[in-house]
Formats: structure tokens, sequence, C-alpha cells
């Protein structure tokens, strides 16, 4: 049988041979492509350097030259747009429909920014120690060491609208927060009565407007003050019965809401936006509570459904 299958190979193998010699074909030997190759890149009959002549070749470098630099030509034009006609400190998109037209609002404790409940377990440390590590680290922004300086003016003083030396941040210190909401109490988080740290989103050279006596809503007409309208007015509710039966007491430190003296931002160096602290008194334990604030202002309007001048959270104390 060995035989027989050697000497069927062998028969193969002269068939194949006997097959390429009658096509004329002969096999290419390693010494045929280096000698290819050296033709390739150096071809001296016909004068060219890897397939090509050295017309073909500066033809082609400049082809190549005149893209790059219509390319950069064209990133520098952009640049120059960018850098040098665009304002950086100034919006320019601010339609009378536009979103920068009316500030938004934010709250603090929001660890999980994927969440807006406010969880936590009554004298269970281990349950709100990120909440007020979170709220701390924000307050810490707003230490006096941290504002100090020729760019800040001290608007202790003021009590209506600023009007000189906007360019300057205007001093926002945290003792105007009240001393229920503090760290040495765990921002009431130990007693069942937490403090939720607001603010108004910044919007380039925005200015409050305050409300007349026929302006007022009928909401505010309990707390408004004719003789000192110079308030971004917040107020906060439940969004059902329920929440609102449950719900308990709301103070606010400051008690009216944001002064205008801290407006208009105009991305001053060091800017603080002024803070409201939210504290709720005696929250009932085990009831989920859906709550909505919102700033009050003649110029400030509301959305739910994009969060303009208001912003909503979840609390549930356990």
């Amino acid at each position: 049988m060995a035989s027989q299958v050697s000497g069927y190979s062998g028969t193969s193998s002269a068939f194949y041979q006997s097959t390429i010699q009658s096509t004329g074909i002969q096999r290419e030997t390693i010494g045929d492509r280096l000698s290819q190759t050296k033709e390739w890149l150096y071809n001296s009959e016909e004068g060219t350097v890897m397939g090509r002549t050295p017309k073909d070749w500066f033809l082609y470098i400049l082809c190549i030259f005149v893209f790059l630099a219509a390319l950069l030509g064209i990133s520098a034009a952009f640049c120059g747009v960018f850098y040098w006609v665009v304002d950086w400190n100034y919006p320019t998109l601010q339609g009378a429909h536009s979103i920068l037209q009316t500030p938004g609002m934010s709250f603090r404790p929001q660890p999980d920014h994927k969440s807006t409940l406010i969880r936590f377990l009554k004298g269970d440390v281990t349950t709100y120690t990120h909440i007020i590590d979170h709220i701390e680290a924000y307050i810490q922004f707003y230490e006096n060491t941290l504002q100090v300086g020729d760019r800040y003016q001290d608007c202790s003083e003021i009590r209506k609208r600023r009007t000189t030396d906007l360019d300057k941040a205007c001093v926002f210190l945290p003792e105007v927060l009240g001393n229920l909401c503090v760290k040495q109490q765990n921002y009431g988080y130990d007693d069942g009565q937490p403090c939720i740290l607001l603010k108004l989103n910044r919007i380039v050279d925005w200015v409050p407007e305050e409300y007349t006596a026929d302006t007022v809503p009928d909401l505010l007409k309990d707390t408004w003050k004719e003789d000192d309208p110079w308030w971004i007015y917040v107020k906060c509710d439940g969004d059902d019965d329920a929440s609102r039966e449950n719900m308990g007491d709301l103070l606010y430190f400051p008690a009216p809401g944001f002064h205008f003296k801290y407006y208009p931002f105009r991305n001053q160096q060091g800017y603080r936006s002024p803070l409201v602290f939210l504290r709720m008194d005696n929250p009932r334990p085990g009831a989920l509570l859906f709550i909505t604030c919102r700033a009050f202002a003649k110029n400030i309007e509301h959305d739910k459904t994009e969060n303009i001048g208001q912003v909503r959270f979840e609390l549930l104390v356990d």
C-alpha cells in the first residue's frame, strides 16, 4: 500500500511539473523578487524612484503641502473667530425665548447626580455622613479667607440694589445662613430636621426686577415688604396633598431669599453665588415628600419641564 501511495505522489508531482512547463510559466525565486524590489526603488532606465519620476514626486509633494497649508489656514481662521471675535465672558445666544434669560435653581446635597432623592435614617450617622460631607464641601468654598483681595467688595452695608463696582464680586459670608443649619449640628440631620442648600444658576448680566404693590403675586403678599423689595423670594411647597400635609414647617435662611446686591453676575473672578438654606423643621418620618422650590422676581418665569426658576427634589426620613 505504501508503495502505491508513493507512486501516486510521484506521478502527481511529475504531472504538476509537466503542466507548468507546458504553459511556459516559470516559478519566481527569492532572487527575482529582490531584483524587482530594487528596480521599483530605483529604475535607472526609466529614471523612476518607487514608481514615480522626479517630476511626479515634485507635484505629489507640492499637492500635499498645498492641502496642509489650506487646512492650517482654515484652522487659523476658526481660531481667530473663537478667540478674537467671540467674547468668552458673555454668551451671545440670548434670544427672547432663550433659557439664558431666566435662571434655574439647584440644590445640595446631591451626592448622586442620577437621583434627586434625599433619604436618611434619623440618628444613624452612617446613613447621612455622605450628605453632610457634600454640603460641607460646598460651604467651605465660601470661607472668608477665600474671598479677600481687590477683586471683592464688602456688601454687608448695602440694603438695596448695588450700583457701583459691579465688576467686583460681592462677598457672601456663610454667617447670613443662620445658626441652625451649621456643621456643629450636622445640618439638622441628627434630629431629622434636614437642611437643604438652594442656589440660583448663574446668568451673565442678568439683573432681577423687583415687585411693586400691583405686581407682587398673591403667594408673596404675606411676606413681601414694600419698603424692602430688593429680594428674590424663595418659596417651597409640596407637589401633592400628601406632601403638603406631611412636610411640616419650613424655615428659610436668610428668610426672604437671595438679595439683589449679589447681581449681576459678570463672570467676575472669584464670584460666589448667594445661597439660601431651607430647613424642614418637622417632616413626618416614613412619608415620601415631593418638594418644589421656586424663586420669585418680576422677571423670573417658572417651567416644570425645563426646571426654569425652580427645582424639585424628594425627601424621605426613615
